[in-house]
């Protein structure tokens, strides 16, 4: 009697299963009923996700859906939760953060180059490096300037880590300032825009601030 009990119960716990896995994987409950995007464009990610309205949730697999939106260079971050209960999946996207234009496309800080989708470059320094690791040295440069200099900043080269120039508009005429190090910012630009001032500098085109305590314009 116990046995057969046991075997009944054995069953049961089959037959149980078997309906979980039906009602989970088969059945029209627990479909994706709506997509949440937060962090990007909805119709844009639901896309590249390749997540579909009504198909059955046990089939999204977070992780997989995950490392395909991440296969978009712009995207640092995702995070895929699904609602069992009213079927709604969310796509947590973290974008990168540019900081920079390198050959003509975005850069973070932590070197990684790439196109945001409708995305504009506007205050973004214009850096021109033979390396990442440059143009990240130059970036750096950039923000530690202030704001009422770096305004008029339309490119910084890089000629190496160490030393950069800029070219700046000051309004009638481009100016390209030899910079140097990453050194003496404030002593830098005293002296910058102490020599643009004068009336006799009115019509020069480089000033070299490279060693601030000996300035050169041409």
């Amino acid at each position: 009697m116990i046995q057969i009990n046991r075997r009944i119960l054995s069953l049961l716990g089959i037959a149980l299963f078997a309906l979980i896995v039906y009602i989970i994987a088969w059945s029209t409950l627990f479909t994706v009923s709506k997509v949440v995007v937060t962090g990007a464009q909805q119709s844009a990610m639901q896309n590249f996700s390749g997540i579909i309205l009504g198909e059955k949730l046990a089939r999204v697999e977070p992780r997989a859906v995950a490392r395909k939106l991440q296969e978009q260079l712009w995207i640092e971050g995702v995070e895929v939760s699904r609602n069992w209960i009213n079927g709604t999946v969310t796509l947590d996207i973290t974008p990168r953060k540019p900081i920079g234009i390198f050959s003509g496309r975005f850069i973070d800080k932590s070197g990684t180059i790439f196109d945001i989708p409708g995305g504009s470059s506007k205050s973004l320094p214009v850096v021109e490096a033979n390396s990442t690791v440059s143009g990240l040295s130059a970036i750096e440069l950039f923000t530690q300037l202030p704001e009422n200099f770096r305004s008029k900043i339309e490119t910084i080269k890089a000629k190496n880590q160490d030393s950069f120039e800029l070219v700046l508009d000051e309004g009638p005429r481009k100016l390209l300032l030899l910079w140097g190090t990453n050194s003496d910012l404030n002593l830098k630009i005293k002296v910058y825009e102490a020599l643009i001032a004068l009336k006799e500098n009115s019509k020069i085109v480089t000033v070299d601030v490279s060693a601030p305590h000996a300035p050169i314009v041409k």
